[in-house]
């Protein structure tokens, strides 16, 4: 079984701010993720972040996140990091 670790920036509308969105996903998916930078203003919060796991797990968890009304947009890897 193949990990990978993928980047996303995600977008929080303010019905989606103060749900446990990364708790849910982890724990249903069996993921890891770590929050690269957040923010939360007038009610939207991003937040830029990387899951680690199989295809099949990060696939899932990113659809999950959209049911739950997440804009879920993937990072290009670039060449400084």
């Amino acid at each position: 079984m193949d990990r990978h670790e993928l980047r996303f920036h995600l977008t929080f509308p303010a019905k989606a701010v103060t749900r446990p969105v990364l708790s849910e996903v982890a724990k249903r998916f069996d993921v890891e993720f770590n929050i690269r930078r957040a923010d939360i203003r007038e009610g939207t919060g991003t937040m830029d972040l990387s899951l680690s796991g199989t295809h099949e797990q990060i696939d899932g968890s990113v659809k999950a996140m959209v049911e739950m009304g997440v804009e879920v947009d993937p990072i290009e890897r670039t060449v400084i990091e």
